[in-house]
């Protein structure tokens, strides 16, 4: 560090006045430099662009990958760090809190932690806050997914305002958790809302009062942008199916360009560089870029190019030296077991000319600095690329995370990069030498792994996009195939009887001297076979997919209701209860095994079967009674019982489904 000299003060101002000619020259945000602050104070930078100006960055790393000053445990949560002067920030969820979280960056520990809510979706596939805090004039600001928004003093975390204006103003288009950071600018917080009369609103950044709200349309989860045209401060807001700019000291509306109809959604952020605007939609939305024009037919934009060739969704683009670097997602998010589907690219700003594309980065967030582009995919590799050349030009790359999808971007800062998943956190020195640590350094390899369970073959195959609910004729398909399942259940069951009926041998008689009994173990065990490996077999077999593990869940508790029938009618029930009680003990075995594979293959219907097994439950329990009611049709009752007990169960739980789908959007 410098000494306080005259020396100092001309390096900090010429380094101050390089910032400002930079903005300038991109077009970025106004105010691209909140309060001058050097670091990386909120989500994609100081320039709201993902744009560094640190130098001094390495061009290779060594074979065991750059050094890593620390890691540690961090709760759920998508927040990615913000950096500034000796801290770092960002927002987590343990079992019982959300909390905004100050870490020392030297260290990893922590400085202050403050409690604003209850867990988030903690049973969900996508548990925790979402969004990234703010720091601006000694304040940090912070967004929960239930729409609160709040400020605490930066140096201990205390409270200074918090307020909700998503409950306020009916807030519309961000059912999933909301997802915006904080903009704060020109002493104002600016938010997407989504209400009517308030689709963005101002709050003073002070006390959180509304400064100002315009619009009607809903929002959607990126972030504003704040832009300079023709000197004029604006804000642009891509909302849930429309793009509109705001006058930043007003409010006003100044033009709205709607481009799709329904649900829709966007997270990716707008890249503008004046007076062109590019968005990108997600899941083959495809990309846009329009010409601002404030003399044109109502101020709205015109069309300067637009291509379906790419996609954005949680990983942000980056505009450099006119060039948009990033993801073009074709198919369903990563998962577990794999990577996002998709290309990575490079397109020429001004005419969407695609320069480059491949394969071999995957779904990542991007910072450019020091003419490189630092890259963090989904599957936790960190990869060092370099800008601005007609081809892809990797130049390190390293495998920092392991069997954890990391869709929170990087944060940079004096050389240091700050990295997380839903479970960790990583700070990795991409600076030249000497690094200045204060504990020992590690290596990549040294980062704790995640477990490495792969339960992709169980089904062996995957619906196009796993994290959406099915369709009725989904629903219908594997209906079907579980009602022929307890066909040929029932077929192998009587075959088997009477196959052992035919042979003379003294313990084959005795298996065949209780004919019902062998039956039925051979009825629900074909059952439980059928349900635990039909898919993966069906799969690989036929192009549509199908999902029959919810066969099992039925069976164990259909067993379970049986055994507790059984054992009631037995002379000995004391004993015999012990049976039963060992069938409850399996059925929830069975209950938390298929939850855990079902969220670690990423399926977002695990929820749907186990609460269907309650509305289910006296059908299932009617069906158990009949089972074992003496009866000369036996043979012919009991598949009929379970096919209609399993389709009591089966149509609870797709009309569980679907109405929870509706209350919930």
């Amino acid at each position: 560090m410098f000494d306080n000299h005259f020396g100092y003060a001309v390096c900090r101002t010429g380094g101050l006045f390089l910032v400002a000619v930079m903005a300038l020259l991109r077009g970025t945000a106004f105010g691209a430099q909140p309060d001058a602050t050097p670091g990386w104070p909120q989500w994609r930078g100081p320039t709201f662009d993902s744009i560094s100006l640190e130098t001094e960055l390495l061009d290779q790393w060594p074979a065991e990958g750059p050094a890593v000053v620390w890691t540690r445990e961090l709760g759920q949560g998508y927040s990615s760090f913000i950096a500034v002067g000796p801290h770092v920030f960002t927002l987590m969820q343990t079992l019982y809190e959300q909390a905004v979280v100050c870490l020392d960056a030297q260290t990893g520990k922590t400085v202050w932690s403050t409690r604003y809510g209850w867990p988030y979706d903690g049973g969900g596939l996508y548990p925790g806050p979402r969004s990234t805090p703010t720091w601006h004039a000694g304040r940090i600001y912070f967004a929960a997914p239930d729409g609160t928004i709040g400020c605490l003093n930066a140096t201990n975390g205390t409270s200074i305002w918090s307020t909700n204006p998503t409950k306020e103003f009916r807030g519309r288009g961000t059912d999933f958790g909301y997802s915006c950071s904080p903009v704060v600018i020109d002493d104002k917080v600016i938010l997407p809302v989504g209400g009517l009369g308030a689709s963005v609103v101002a709050l003073n950044a002070q006390d959180g009062s509304v400064v100002w709200k315009g619009g009607d349309s809903s929002a959607s989860y990126a972030s504003p942008l704040p832009i300079t045209l023709n000197g004029q401060p604006q804000v642009i807001a891509l909302l849930e199916n429309s793009v509109a700019a705001f006058d930043l000291k007003s409010g006003t509306l100044l033009w709205e360009d709607e481009f799709s109809e329904g649900y829709d959604e966007h997270s990716a952020a707008p890249l503008y560089r004046e007076p062109l605007l590019m968005i990108a939609g997600p899941f083959r939305g495809g990309a846009k870029c329009v010409r601002l024009d404030p003399n044109t037919d109502g101020g709205k934009p015109a069309r300067v190019w637009e291509t379906p060739k790419f996609s954005n969704d949680v990983a942000s683009s980056v505009l450099y030296e006119g060039r948009i670097y990033g993801f073009d997602l074709r198919d369903a998010q990563s998962r577990v077991n794999r990577p996002s589907r998709g290309e990575y690219r490079c397109l020429d700003f001004e005419t969407g000319k695609i320069l480059w594309s491949t394969d071999k980065v995957g779904q990542a967030s991007a910072i450019v600095a020091d003419g490189k582009l630092i890259l963090f995919n989904d599957s936790g590799e960190l990869i060092l690329a370099r800008a601005g050349t007609d081809q892809y030009e990797e130049l390190a790359r390293t495998q920092v995370f392991r069997d954890e999808i990391c869709w929170s971007p990087a944060a940079l800062d004096q050389g240091r990069l700050y990295l997380r998943t839903q479970t960790q956190a990583a700070c990795v020195y991409i600076g030249r030498p000497p690094l200045k640590a204060t504990r020992p350094v590690q290596t990549v390899a040294e980062i704790p792994r995640g477990r490495s369970f792969d339960p992709t073959p169980l089904l062996g195959g995957e619906r196009e996009f796993p994290a959406t609910t099915p369709e009725w004729t989904e629903f219908g398909v594997w209906y079907l195939w579980s009602v022929a399942g307890i066909l040929l259940a029932s077929a192998l069951a009587a075959s088997t009887a009477m196959v052992l009926q035919c042979f003379r041998r003294p313990t084959v008689k005795a298996w065949a001297s209780n004919p019902s009994f062998l039956e039925k173990t051979v009825f629900w065990l074909t059952i439980v076979v059928v349900g635990a490996i039909g898919s993966p077999l069906l799969n690989r077999w036929q192009s549509e997919y199908v999902f029959l593990w919810p066969m099992v869940l039925w069976a164990a508790l259909q067993l379970t209701l049986l055994s507790t029938v059984w054992a009631e009618r037995q002379p000995n029930r004391n004993g015999a209860r012990w049976i039963s009680r060992l069938a409850g003990v399996t059925f929830f075995a069975v209950s938390g095994l298929y939850f855990h594979l079902c969220r670690r293959l990423g399926l977002s219907i695990e929820w749907g079967y186990l609460s269907g097994l309650l509305p289910a439950f006296p059908f299932v329990a009617l069906a158990a009674w009949e089972h074992l009611r003496p009866s000369r049709f036996r043979r012919w009752l009991d598949p009929l019982c379970a096919i209609g007990s399993f389709t009591a169960y089966f149509s609870s739980v797709a009309v569980f489904i679907k109405w929870w789908l509706r209350v919930g959007s």
